[in-house]
């Protein structure tokens, strides 16, 4: 009964986590994705993507390419089934000082 209790405990914390990768597509340039449950909202993943952007710039400006109000919803297989999970993606480009 402990390990069940347990379990459930777990998977409750973890129903708001999110996930938020960049990967570079061109110099300066980076597409940032944030994936979460359902239970995550589109201003939560945007502030993570301008986190990401912000790390990835080094704190240089930059700006967001990209639908912020796309569709999120999509289904992800897992071991339980299909799970309904929110996802955002935008371009970050980063402004260099070269002019």
């Amino acid at each position: 009964m402990k390990k069940l209790l347990s379990l459930g405990c777990i998977t409750l914390a973890l129903t708001g986590c999110t996930f938020t990768g960049a990967n570079e597509v061109a110099p300066g340039e980076y597409m940032i994705s944030s994936h979460g449950s359902i239970f995550n909202s589109r201003e939560g993943l945007l502030e993570n993507i301008n986190q990401k952007a912000a790390k990835v710039c080094n704190g240089k400006p930059y700006r967001l390419e990209g639908d912020t109000g796309a569709n999120m919803l999509v289904s992800t297989t897992s071991h339980l089934g299909p799970t309904p999970t929110t996802v955002l993606g935008l371009k970050a480009i980063c402004e260099s000082n070269q002019q």
